[in-house]
């Protein structure tokens, strides 16, 4: 599959916008349904200048979408990030290729030492994806979220280089 990973153009937000709303992100994520369009567009808006969106096209299509955002002051050594595959082209690398992009991003322009985020802890897919690229448990948050009517726990992971 020859996917592109490159920087994310405002025209990307409809390919986004569908990748979004579908059940298999909105149930991994803390995305809610039935968010506008609008809602969606504004989120994919760099929060700061030291945020970096990523698309990864196929055939001109956005098939998945990433952000590693950095953060400031006393923690900017530190980035999270969010990613996203459309589920007709699930678990056929591009989510890889989309962390690899990222961390390479992280590593070797930003000098970032620790990148983090949260997932929920049925998520073996993502969780099996992290550990590929030497993301390890930290911590578990009891009752993190409410999803599809009850609650859910989520490991809090890092990598540190």
């Amino acid at each position: 599959m020859d996917v592109t990973i490159r920087a994310m153009r405002s025209e990307d937000a409809a390919d986004i916008f569908e990748i979004v709303n579908q059940r298999a992100f909105r149930y991994w994520t803390l995305s809610l349904p039935y968010e506008s369009f609008d809602t969606i567009k504004k989120w994919l808006e760099p929060q700061s200048p030291r945020d970096l969106h990523f698309s990864a096209e196929l055939d001109g299509r956005v098939v998945g979408a990433s952000a590693l955002r950095p953060f400031y002051g006393r923690r900017a050594h530190a980035a999270e990030f969010w990613i996203g595959v459309h589920e007709e082209y699930a678990r056929r690398g591009i989510g890889t290729r989309l962390l690899a992009a990222m961390i390479d991003t992280a590593d070797n322009w930003l000098n970032i030492k620790r990148i983090e985020m949260t997932v929920f802890t049925d998520n073996v897919s993502a969780l099996a994806l992290y550990d590929k690229f030497g993301f390890e448990i930290e911590g578990t948050h009891k009752a993190a979220t409410f999803r599809e009517g009850v609650f859910v726990d989520a490991h809090c992971m890092a990598r540190l280089r």
